[in-house]
């Protein structure tokens, strides 16, 4: 018969997920307790008998592995709120797999976060930052960015290494969409704190960085619960922000004009104003190690370019205005303008040295009109895209048209 862990969650106020009976009981089968200095003295408290032996989580994952593979018998293991919710129930399983795990939870932390701000969060994102890479929580924070149609709400378990001033300060470079910020600590102890700001006043004030930052967008009921039967999805490979990204069928209409242009590996592309990068890079998977320049002036799309173009070394990714870069750049064989509008392509025509085929975007028609006076052709794309009704029922949902302005320039 396997050992038996009990993992039992404590609450902030220091409430345990089992009654005094029960925890006596599991003690007296258990040869060891694990958890933080404060947890096991709260646990001192409410028995009667002396604890087993003492396991503090101090020692680091690696050190307790090795001291419980020593114990032959149970283990009492004491937790934050509901362990099996972005708690250590995962990392117990995955380091300790000859336990069977019997969990006693308390309620989370998100969910009082979320009591506090006096709100519903069925229809939340939640996202940890512990243990993470500084580029996986800025992946993970842009698919729920990304997902803003169904997510209406978004909790950040923050860590040390991201503390909720930097969160803040992500949300803001990612455009965030919420009305409410809350920073919540120490939920349900006697310094609970909770504190609601707007995000440029949270990214310089100082909190402990085990809180909790909550995002809320204020939607009525109604509104809230249809968006979330509708089904949204953008189905691309590219990390970007919200819905800026050129739509998959655009792309192939824009890549039908650039490719005959690029016609062997020794080409190069410059795209300006990459944003997302979806052009360049879908280049390259046609046309093994082309040579492409992504160049974009936003913090936070030059972060995506980098995570996007990170398995294509022929992939260079700049930093700067475009109509500034061109002038560092090699020739091109072909140019893709996705941002900057029609300045771009008045430095373009200054820059490029001989006539080069080059292709715009533009949202509005009087801007594309002005493009196609100097590049020679216009279109316009227009997607209408089949969306299911919650009963079974199918509309077609215009996207807004694009226009494509393309020829040769020098």
């Amino acid at each position: 018969m396997p050992r038996k862990m009990f993992v039992v969650g404590i609450d902030g106020s220091g409430r345990f997920g089992i009654d005094n009976d029960q925890i006596e009981e599991m003690l007296a089968q258990s040869q060891a307790v694990l958890g933080s200095t404060r947890q096991i003295t709260l646990l001192q408290s409410r028995c009667r008998s002396p604890l087993p032996r003492e396991l503090n989580w101090n020692l680091g994952i690696d050190q307790l592995v090795y001291e419980i593979s020593l114990i032959k018998g149970n283990l009492f293991v004491l937790a934050s709120g509901d362990p099996g919710y972005f708690g250590i129930v995962r990392l117990l399983r995955s380091k300790l797999p000859d336990f069977h795990l019997v969990v006693y939870p308390m309620i989370s932390s998100v969910s009082l976060a979320f009591a506090k701000a006096g709100t519903n969060w069925e229809d939340a994102a939640v996202i940890s930052a512990h243990g993470r890479s500084y580029q996986s929580v800025i992946i993970e924070l842009l698919r729920a960015l990304d997902a803003r149609d169904l997510i209406n709400k978004i909790a950040v378990l923050c860590s040390p290494e991201h503390p909720p001033q930097f969160i803040a300060q992500l949300f803001l470079e990612a455009g965030a969409p919420f009305d409410r910020y809350l920073v919540c600590t120490n939920l349900g102890g006697v310094d609970e704190t909770v504190v609601e700001a707007p995000l440029e006043a949270i990214t310089q004030m100082a909190f402990d960085p085990l809180s909790i930052i909550l995002g809320i967008r204020n939607l009525a009921g109604e509104e809230a619960s249809i968006s979330n039967l509708l089904p949204v999805g953008s189905g691309e490979n590219f990390l970007h922000r919200g819905k800026m990204i050129t739509k998959s069928e655009v792309r192939e209409v824009i890549l039908s004009k650039l490719l005959p242009h690029l016609s062997n590996q020794s080409s190069c592309l410059w795209d300006l104003g990459a944003g997302s990068g979806s052009i360049g890079l879908t280049a390259i998977e046609k046309i093994p190690n082309l040579k492409v320049f992504l160049v974009d002036k936003d913090p936070i799309q030059i972060r995506l370019l980098e995570l996007n173009s990170s398995r294509h070394p022929t992939a260079n990714v700049i930093a700067g205005k475009s109509q500034d870069v061109v002038w560092q750049l090699p020739n091109p064989n072909a140019v893709f303008i996705g941002g900057g509008g029609l300045e771009v392509l008045d430095r373009l025509k200054e820059r490029l040295t001989e006539p080069t085929f080059v292709v715009q975007s533009f949202a509005a028609l009087n801007r594309a009109i002005k493009g196609a006076d100097q590049l020679g052709n216009l279109m316009q794309i227009m997607l209408q895209t089949g969306r299911r009704f919650p009963d079974g029922t199918w509309h077609l949902q215009g996207e807004n048209p694009v226009f494509i302005a393309w020829g040769l320039l020098g």
